[in-house]
């Protein structure tokens, strides 16, 4: 697209899809809820390539990979990092929440409240039980993404360990060519992001109108206040700790066209290929890394809900006047944590733990109505939040593969030198 004789980028119509799509769907709601079917339509493609993409992306990731011993010490890296991520964005939702204390401000009067379905009792055995597909076939085709990333861990692993290198060839160049296949289709996809973008955006005020804004200021507030703490203070010294010259500030405008896409989607999976796109072109990550620690971390990362968890549990306790004991502080840390590792097992998507986090906690229920009401609200923050921690980890595993490599190199010139 061109305007003024000058080439206008992906991410800048994107960005005013979004912009002109919330201003329709506030001028002329009941068109844009009518048409909202158009935007589904989008996502609903964007969805369709989902498992390919994650199989295809996790396999070559791995099988780029030099050995299983490279495989091992990438993993190492992005899983504590997603852990320790995890504990910190709990303990920064809690304190911004002490800080600003949403609940005694807070006014729900009139506010509709939505019934909460899915089951929340599910045991360690289950949840571990449940990462393991009994049919492949029926895996792809109910789109279980978790189930899908243990399958193609398993399959780029196998293909590692062939012993007959021709045939480890045919495997890798077949993994290769169909990786590139999915993200042509997905290049064909996002050509028409702006469009489906639009009436998105244009559905959701069309449903809600300004008081999607209004109703619940006072704890959308807080928790965007934590997410942008989070990213700038958490993301901020993970990066400058790897990379000195990325700065939180450089780093949300270089990122830039993932948050666009998460703000819009409210998906993180259908983020995956903007996230990788993004770590190679602005970062230099290359995919063999970033194929394999964004697609893992669509699942296993969820800094951005664990911020939310952190947030309404204070503002529940404040807006009943119940303190939170130090004891119960450290009780929700530990079960946000464990609950975010395993939130892919878990039926009934984030609301649904968010109110196991609320019922652990000992306090009332009836808020978590309102939030679901709500809960686009924040699901544009906590995907955007969980993508962008994604990337971060992303780079400092890239980071950390860089030096590792160079350390090798150094250590086989003086072996040689010797």
């Amino acid at each position: 697209m061109k305007f003024g004789g000058k080439k206008v980028s992906l991410t800048t119509q994107v960005f005013l899809a979004m912009i002109l799509g919330s201003i329709a769907g506030l001028v002329d709601g009941k068109t844009m809820v009518q048409l909202g079917f158009l935007g589904d339509i989008w996502l609903n493609c964007i969805k369709m390539i989902v498992v390919p993409m994650v199989l295809c992306t996790i396999v070559t990731g791995i099988i780029s990979q030099d050995s299983l011993t490279s495989l091992r010490r990438v993993s190492v890296r992005i899983i504590a990092y997603y852990v320790v991520t995890t504990v910190l964005a709990c303990i920064v939702g809690i304190v911004v929440a002490m800080l600003l204390q949403p609940g005694k401000f807070a006014d729900f009067s009139g506010l509709a409240t939505q019934e909460i379905k899915g089951g929340v009792d599910i045991t360690l055995a289950d949840f571990l039980k449940g990462l393991f597909s009994t049919n492949m076939i029926k895996t792809f085709a109910d789109g279980n993404i978790v189930q899908t990333l243990v399958i193609a861990i398993l399959l780029g692993i196998a293909i590692l360990r062939i012993a007959n290198q021709e045939h480890k060839e045919v495997m890798r160049k077949f993994f290769n060519g169909f990786n590139s296949m999915t993200f042509s289709l997905i290049g064909m996809i996002m050509s028409v992001s702006p469009i489906g973008v639009f009436f998105l955006m244009g559905s959701s005020f069309g449903k809600y109108g300004a008081g999607i804004f209004t109703s619940m200021a006072v704890l959308v507030g807080t928790y965007y206040a934590a997410c942008l703490t989070h990213v700038i203070i958490v993301y901020g010294s993970f990066l400058m700790a790897f990379k000195p010259h990325i700065n939180p500030f450089r780093f949300i405008r270089d990122s830039a066209e993932v948050w666009i896409y998460t703000i819009s989607t409210c998906s993180s999976i259908a983020t995956i290929p903007v996230n990788i796109k993004v770590a190679e072109e602005k970062f230099g990550i290359p995919e063999r890394i970033s194929g394999f620690t964004i697609p893992l971390g669509s699942q296993m990362n969820t800094d951005g809900s664990v911020l939310l968890y952190a947030c309404v549990i204070l503002f529940i306790s404040q807006m009943i006047g119940q303190q939170m004991t130090l004891l119960q502080l450290a009780n929700v840390i530990f079960i946000s944590t464990v609950l975010s590792m395993g939130g892919g097992g878990i039926p009934g998507s984030g609301i649904v733990k968010l109110m196991v986090v609320v019922q652990s906690a000992g306090l009332p229920i009836e808020v978590v109505g309102v939030i679901a009401a709500f809960y686009r609200l924040f699901d544009m923050g906590t995907t955007t939040n969980n993508c962008l921690g994604d990337l971060v980890g992303t780079i400092i595993v890239g980071k950390a593969e860089e030096r590792y490599a160079v350390a090798e190199d150094d250590g086989r010139d003086l072996s040689q030198q010797k």
